[in-house]
């Protein structure tokens, strides 16, 4: 059934409205993981009014120099990699593929990395180059700027900024605007250490810290992101996420941490007893995309950090939303 209603939603683009995600792909996917019935994939399926075509002006797909990151080439990425499977090609060039996508994972707001691992856990071809041709032609590194020359841990970074905070930048239209106007700032640069600051498994605990901390949306999609991040990381026989893929999600959580206004990440929250198939039935009930898609990724990250405190959030994400008890 989800393949059947993935096929389904192959007309339409990974974005509309100038740059929003098209998630319906993604929450189908994860409805499913979560053990909906085919009434409930059906149900969300038929939202998609809101949904534009995706993108094709037609280019021939014989070369693909300059392709990527350049929106307008979705559609001829789609047409490219089914022509790649019809030549028996395609297998050949999957492993750079990932890892590029790995080396900007904040592409599109997360969105790229996030569909692409939902699409490989469904199986399902097709929607496996919807998405791979959707975080291909948004490709996006982050630029992270750094001249200090004392050693730092991302924690100590953390909370020097935290002590003497940095000014945070205007709202942006997207995701990647905050983040890219906070890394921005003309201040960053001396206060902040080149390189690897932390691996990616402490990356992903703070970022379960400024989530608590502020609820806010941008936060859900580091998390989410980086749920997808280490789903492909595994998928592919890497123990974490790369170092590059590292580098730039902990851009990414810099850049958010700034702009949510350098807060305390000392908050903590309660175990819950519920358990997995509670969580999962309290998800799939949730009425907006983000709660359902931020619960099964704190499911995920439970088993693949072995860590029970994501248990905890998603419990909550799933009862409540992804703002939390304070909403209800």
């Amino acid at each position: 059934m989800l393949k059947d209603l993935l096929i389904e939603l192959l007309p339409y683009g990974g974005s509309y409205r100038g740059g929003l995600s098209n998630h319906l792909p993604m929450v189908l996917a994860a409805l499913d993981e979560l053990g909906a019935s085919e009434a409930e994939l059906r149900l969300f399926a038929a939202r998609r009014g809101h949904l534009e075509a995706v993108p094709d002006d037609g280019r021939d797909i014989a070369d693909t120099a300059g392709w990527l990151g350049e929106r307008a080439s979705e559609g001829a990425w789609r047409r490219r990699l089914a022509w790649e499977r019809e030549r028996g090609e395609w297998q050949a060039l999957w492993l750079s593929r990932v890892r590029q996508v790995l080396a900007a994972p904040a592409s599109a707001s997360f969105h790229g990395a996030i569909r692409l691992a939902y699409a490989l856990r469904s199986e399902a071809e097709a929607e496996v180059d919807a998405a791979l041709a959707y975080a291909l032609s948004h490709w996006q590194p982050l630029a992270l700027p750094g001249r200090a020359s004392a050693p730092r841990s991302l924690a100590e970074v953390l909370r020097d900024w935290r002590d003497h905070p940095l000014s945070s930048p205007d709202d942006g239209k997207l995701i990647m605007d905050d983040i890219e106007r906070a890394l921005a700032l003309p201040e960053l640069p001396d206060r902040l250490p080149p390189g690897l600051l932390a691996g990616a498994r402490e990356q992903r605990r703070i970022a379960r810290q400024l989530f608590l901390a502020r609820r806010s949306f941008d936060m859900l999609h580091l998390m989410t992101g980086w749920e997808a991040v280490l789903s492909l990381a595994r998928g592919h026989g890497l123990g974490d996420a790369p170092d590059s893929a590292a580098l730039q999600m902990q851009a990414a959580l810099l850049g958010m941490y700034i702009y949510n206004g350098c807060p305390d990440l000392s908050g903590r929250l309660a175990g819950s007893q519920a358990d997995i198939g509670e969580i999962a039935a309290m998800a799939r009930a949730q009425p907006d995309d983000h709660s359902v898609k931020l619960a099964l990724s704190c499911l995920r990250l439970a088993e693949l950090d072995d860590d029970e405190a994501w248990l905890a959030l998603a419990a909550d994400v799933a009862a409540h939303g992804w703002r939390g008890r304070a909403a209800v």
